[in-house]
Order: structure tokens, then C-alpha cells, then sequence
């Protein structure tokens, strides 16, 4: 992944959900630790995740990246028979140049 900057807007992240088949049943969702400690939601849609191979290219809105340090990411999948979470990836964001 390259450097990803405040305020970063169209930035594909890819998340891998270590599961190989999900189902199309499924609702996945993104948990989403904020440098501040604020946790949030980002909302995955059917053509942000491969069924295949469980790997997620979300891309960023305004909003997203709008605090500078690390940042916390952790799949949640809803099924018809479970609720599960996976381990948590990080990433930082950086000051924006000249910002």
C-alpha cells in the first residue's frame, strides 16, 4: 500500500477477511479504530468484496482519513449461522504535504 495522507479520498485499502468462500448472504461491514480512539463503520458494498477469495478493496470517502496517526481495521461478518471478526490490520496515515 502506498502512503496513505489526511483527508485521502478514492485510496483503495485491501483487507483480507482470511476466509477463502463467503456467502453471498452475508453482511460484511468494516471496524474502524480512529488514531483518536473513535470507532466507526464503513459500510461494504457486493462489489468491494471477492466471494473467492474473501478480499476486500474498499476505497476511501471524504471523511474517512481525517485524522493523522494509526489506524485500526477489523472485518465483521454477519452469517446465517455466526458472527465473526477478524484479526485487526493496521495502516497509518500521514500529515498531508504542506498541511
Amino acid at each position: 500500500m502506498s502512503l496513505l495522507y489526511k483527508d485521502d479520498v478514492g485510496v483503495n485499502i485491501v483487507i483480507s477477511t482470511s476466509n477463502t468462500t463467503i456467502p453471498a448472504s452475508a453482511v460484511i461491514t468494516i471496524d474502524v479504530e480512529k488514531p483518536g480512539h473513535d470507532v466507526v463503520t464503513w459500510a461494504v458494498t457486493p462489489s468491494m468484496l471477492n466471494y473467492t477469495t474473501g478480499v476486500i478493496t474498499y476505497t476511501t470517502v471524504a471523511g474517512d482519513l481525517d485524522e493523522v496517526g494509526l489506524y485500526k481495521v477489523q472485518v465483521h461478518g454477519v452469517f446465517t449461522d455466526a458472527d465473526e471478526m477478524s484479526e485487526k490490520d493496521r495502516f497509518t496515515v500521514h500529515e498531508t504535504v504542506g498541511g
